[in-house]
């Protein structure tokens, strides 16, 4: 089969180390002149880990991640409202752990990086009965039997094929940084205001990665300058905030979107990773279902016995009702943190977290409960 990977981001690497010594023909291309390095951190919660496990990396990345086991829950203030153990079952079957999102992708690209085809990308796609002919931007033309977008949340891919390719704008500015904060001693906390939320997650023993956000309706806030906006954002917090805003360098700002459409594949053409369950990271979910896509995909196509068709079905009939369950409860997250704009709203979200416990939790607790 010849096979067309767009993207090199997690879930494009993944699948390309996953199939590169298949019998299947891959070109795998990106259409930036690099694979995009600089980030902040990453949480990688245990259904990301038994990914990276099935395709090998999981001691490297051990190597330079952090493990966690606890998440607290907070007020501003740094009052625990609740928190929960991530050593117990099911949540025990792989560790939690965090690391700098370059030293992820610099383990993802080792010994590939010469296979992707940089400054490449799709200007058209013409649909045959059982090909795609694409298109590309140095003129030249290619005819697949299978194209596969994992070009991320903004997916061009999905624009040009699919039928409701909008993304959902929850109205939510965010914050992404990382600090240096020796001997910390941290394990990830939540700090939740009003209709604001900060974060602390290890990601070694002397560094932080941070993420705030806040509710903004009319973007307001995202327009202002990244540092300005969060000193005012989280003013009322505690010291340990205003510390880590004012030791903040590279501040990566965005606003949260939400994937709209339950669209798997058109024609011969699929979705994965984010480009098909891009949603706020209230679960930390983007690393663990993309991976879940890439094996599940793999497995389809290495058996012989599959049409193109048939695997395409197969693919959808498989992750669909789970990736759908994530990117919903992703958003519902979003929506109860909102509650903290009134009085008895955050009555409510705080008595809410206090009987339940952590939000994530609950929710990774539900993930690894199930046959996948």
């Amino acid at each position: 089969m010849k096979i067309l990977i767009v993207g090199s981001g997690i879930a494009g690497l993944s699948l390309f180390h996953k199939l590169k010594h298949s019998q299947h023909e891959i070109d795998f291309i990106e259409k930036a002149p690099s694979t995009r390095l600089q980030g902040a951190g990453i949480c990688l919660p245990a259904n990301a880990m038994a990914g990276f496990e099935s395709l090998g990396f999981k001691d490297e990345i051990l190597k330079h991640a952090h493990q966690v086991t606890e998440v607290h829950f907070e007020k501003a203030s740094r009052k625990l409202l609740s928190k929960a153990s991530l050593l117990e079952a099911p949540l025990n079957q792989q560790p939690f752990v965090a690391l700098e999102r370059d030293n992820l992708m610099h383990i993802l690209l080792k010994d590939i990086e010469n296979k992707v085809q940089y400054n490449k990308f799709i200007t058209s796609l013409q649909h045959n009965d059982n090909t795609c002919l694409v298109s590309f931007n140095n003129n030249s033309q290619k005819e697949y039997d299978l194209v596969i977008a994992a070009d991320g949340i903004n997916s061009d891919t999905r624009n040009k094929v699919f039928d409701t390719p909008d993304l959902l704008d929850l109205n939510v500015s965010n914050w992404r940084f990382c600090i240096d904060y020796p001997n910390h001693n941290m394990q990830p906390s939540y700090l939740l205001g009003e209709n604001d939320l900060f974060m602390f997650y290890p990601i070694s023993k002397d560094k932080l990665y941070c993420y705030g956000q806040i509710s903004d309706p009319t973007g307001d806030i995202f327009k202002l300058d990244a540092k300005q906006a969060m000193e005012k954002v989280f003013s009322g917090y505690d010291q340990s905030v205003q510390n880590a805003i004012y030791n903040a360098n590279t501040v990566i700002k965005g606003q949260l979107k939400s994937v709209k459409s339950r669209e798997v594949f058109k024609h011969k053409v699929l979705l994965i990773g984010d480009a098909l369950h891009g949603c706020p990271p209230s679960l930390q979910q983007g690393v663990g279902m993309a991976l879940e896509d890439v094996l599940t995909l793999s497995e389809l196509l290495n058996d012989s016995n599959n049409t193109t068709n048939q695997m395409l079905n197969s693919f959808k009939e498989k992750r669909l009702t789970r990736i759908s369950w994530v990117i919903d409860e992703s958003n519902k997250v979003i929506k109860l943190a909102e509650l903290g704009k009134t009085l008895f709203g955050r009555l409510l979200r705080n008595t809410v977290i206090r009987i339940s416990g952590p939000q994530n939790v609950k929710g990774w607790r539900k993930l690894m409960s199930e046959e996948i």
